[in-house]
Order: C-alpha cells, then structure tokens, then sequence
C-alpha cells in the first residue's frame, strides 16, 4: 500500500475538526475536493473512515484507529520539522563544549568572544575535564564536541582533527630553593621534588611514554589532578613543573616562574584535538562553533 503522505494530512484535519468546510478553508481549497480526496483514500485504504451526517464527520471504527495512529506520526512530524526548524535558526540555541583544562586556555576562549560577537543569542555550556571524562561525555550525547589535549585514545565512533600544537617547559618558583637552577640533566630531574598528574590521567601517560624512551620512570612526588593545582603548589614554593608554555609564560614574564632547561634535550609537543562523535547530530550553532575553531 502506497498512499500519499498528502492524503493523511489531509485526513489529519478532517478527522480532528469533523467538518469538511471548516478543514477546506484551513488547508485553503474546497469543499468538492477535499470530499473528493478524502473518497479516494477509502478507496486505497479499502474501508469506510467516515460518515457525512448534517452535524459534521462521524469516523468509523476503522476511521478512529487510523486517526490514532495518524496523529501520533503527523504530530511527530511536525515535531521534527520544528526542531530541524530551530537548529538552523541562529537567533536562539546552545552549543554544549567539553574541554580539558589546556584547551580552554590555548584555544577555546580565543573563539568565545568572536562567536559570542556574531552569534550574542547562542548561549554556550562549557564542561571542564580530564580528556578521558570528556570523551565519555562524548559518547553519552551530552556534549555536541569536546576539545583536549593528548593523548587520545582511538576510537571508530570519533573523528579527531588537531586544532594546535604546543609544548612544555619546566618551571619552578623564583621563591623556591631551586630557583637559581638554569638547567638540568633529565637523569637528575627525579632528585628535585616533581610534581605532576596522578597516574589515571592522559598527562601521566604522556610522560610516562617520554621518560620510559628517555630510560626513566616517571615517578611525581606530588599527583595532581589539574594545571591549576600544580600552579598553586609552585607558586607556594614547592617543586618542579611541566607546565604548557602559554600557561608558564606569563608567570615567567613577571618574574613569578622561573623556567629550567633540560640539558641536550626537546620534550615533544602535544597537540589540541577536536573531536566529534560521527554517531551524532550536531545543531547549526556547533557546527559554526567547529568551523571557527578549525579555521
């Protein structure tokens, strides 16, 4: 059976209202017609829908369970092209962003206040995680992106796309015992009091791969759980750091940091990484949001 969807539409009105002159006018043509169509779909669904009385339209049976089933679909519809509806509409919406700690500060807030500019009815949901957290989120449908740092972990569902790069320094506080220390041999660096992500962050797995190539077991006196934590802990006078260069510059610039060399060694560079989960819708707005943010 292949009827019209014109036809149920129609058959919608008629059914709900019970009066063909009324539903006529509403769908903007004419009685005849409208009497005309709603024949030819007795005729396809091969019953009797209605009944013609001087009161209006009286359904059959057969005309009731149809009209059940017709109006939970078409009110569905309706639904959907309403919502398909306002998510191309940029007047109004959200763009729900997870984001680990370094990628709010590298390269989200960069965006904020350009799309902000152009979009001022977008409202945007920031989430701010470790990377595994935030592509669980992910996963969950609870955020339309997430945006972290290395490494990532592979997965079909997600596509990754490096939005930037940057490294680490060492740093130490100008007021800690070890601020007059310039540059170290990587060996030594595990007889200063490091501090660092605890073991179940992608941090750590960072390190841990680059001070197993260098030989070393990367071993932090202090774990932590944030950039911000290992900041206010230097800047209390304790330890060593990596910190991400743009985090520490400033902090260095003013004389509040102090960066240590590492002897006849570069630390790798991590990277910022886009992610987008292939499985799941995304609104006109984070679709803009992306766009900046690879542009």
């Amino acid at each position: 059976m292949n009827i019209d969807y014109d036809y149920y539409r129609r058959f919608y009105y008629v059914a709900k209202y019970r009066n063909l002159s009324l539903v006529a006018k509403l769908l903007n043509t004419n009685q005849p017609n409208l009497s005309k169509l709603m024949n030819k779909l007795e005729e396809q669904m091969g019953c009797k829908l209605m009944i013609r009385t001087n009161k209006g339209i009286k359904l059959t049976e057969e005309g009731e369970r149809l009209y059940n089933h017709v109006a939970i679909a078409y009110n569905e519809l309706r639904a959907a092209e309403a919502e398909l509806s306002s998510e191309n509409d940029m007047s109004s919406g959200m763009v729900c962003i997870g984001s680990t700690y370094t990628a709010l500060d590298y390269v989200i807030s960069n965006i904020l206040t350009k799309f902000n500019t152009l979009y001022p009815n977008i409202k945007i949901s920031i989430s701010d995680n470790t990377s595994e957290k935030t592509q669980d989120i992910l996963k969950q449908g609870l955020i339309d992106f997430a945006i972290v740092d290395s490494p990532v972990k592979e997965n079909s569902r997600f596509k990754q796309t490096i939005i930037e790069r940057y490294e680490e320094i060492l740093v130490t506080a100008s007021s800690s015992k070890f601020s007059d220390l310039k540059a170290i041999r990587i060996k030594k660096l595990f007889s200063l009091p490091v501090i660092g992500f605890s073991d179940y962050f992608g941090a750590s797995d960072y390190h841990r791969q680059f001070f197993s190539e260098q030989g070393l077991e990367w071993s932090p006196v202090i774990g932590v759980t944030s950039y911000p934590q290992i900041l206010s802990i230097l800047l209390k006078g304790t330890g060593v750091a990596f910190l991400p260069n743009k985090i520490a510059k400033p902090y260095i610039e003013k004389g509040i940091l102090n960066e240590i060399k590492i002897e006849k060694l570069d630390l790798p560079k991590r990277e910022i990484v886009l992610i987008e989960d292939v499985e799941q819708h995304s609104s006109i707005a984070a679709r803009k949001f992306i766009s900046m943010l690879k542009s």
